[in-house]
């Protein structure tokens, strides 16, 4: 949570200064288009680069290493899309996608294949999404999934009007928005454990030596 609000921290002081160049490139643009147009030029290069800089913020996780699990990545996800599925979980969206280290659908450089579940019931959820991810690693499958906030583009320009409402993140939450959000990562989470536990009693493994609970804000377990 500390990464959280020193992020929110720098975005809100480079919106300060994109604020300011706007004003001072309006004011200024009465006596001398020149100069006015310069500033207003760079409140708008302030304004992309706070587009392109926003980042999937991790607020939970969690995750395990099954042994002796090579290769058993398709049947963990599919297994997990079906009991979500079961779970007949309200306006549940899931989607499979190739994103990189940012959590971003991207065709270059190095990707990982997630399996992507959002709470599409109200704007104020939509951008909470959590990614479901199996990898092998060694002779094991390394199984995980990360509750993440990222602000869309349009409510991230939004949040530059001076006066008007902030971006929704986890401040501007209410009561039930809370109670819905963390229902859905629950879910979410109960069916990817059932999904590993399925898979390690096939394996004669003790599925009650795993962690149950999550790394993050919610502590879900």
């Amino acid at each position: 949570m500390a990464g959280w609000k020193a992020w929110k921290g720098g975005i809100g002081m480079i919106k300060a200064i994109v604020n300011f160049l706007f004003l001072l490139g309006i004011l200024l643009f009465f006596f001398s288009r020149e100069a006015g147009g310069f500033f207003i030029a760079l409140a708008v290069i302030g304004v992309l680069i706070i587009i392109v800089e926003r980042k999937a913020e991790i607020l939970d996780n969690w995750s395990a290493l099954i042994r002796g699990a090579q290769g058993q990545k398709d049947k963990v996800i599919s297994e997990t899309k079906e009991l979500i599925s079961v779970s007949k979980a309200p306006s549940i969206q899931m989607k499979e996608e190739k994103v990189g280290s940012g959590l971003a659908p991207t065709t270059f450089g190095v990707t990982r294949e997630f399996l992507i579940v959002a709470d599409r019931r109200n704007l104020r959820l939509g951008n909470f999404k959590t990614y479901v991810n199996a990898n092998d690693y060694g002779d094991g499958l390394f199984v995980s999934w990360y509750l993440t906030y990222m602000p869309d583009v349009w409510q991230t320009l939004a949040s530059l009007i001076p006066g008007a409402r902030r971006v929704v993140g986890l401040d501007e939450l209410n009561l039930f928005n809370k109670q819905d959000l963390t229902a859905y990562v629950t879910c979410v989470h109960h069916c990817l454990l059932e999904a590993v536990e399925k898979l390690m009693l096939g394996m004669d493994q003790d599925p009650s030596k795993i962690d149950r609970k999550s790394r993050g804000f919610l502590g879900i377990s």
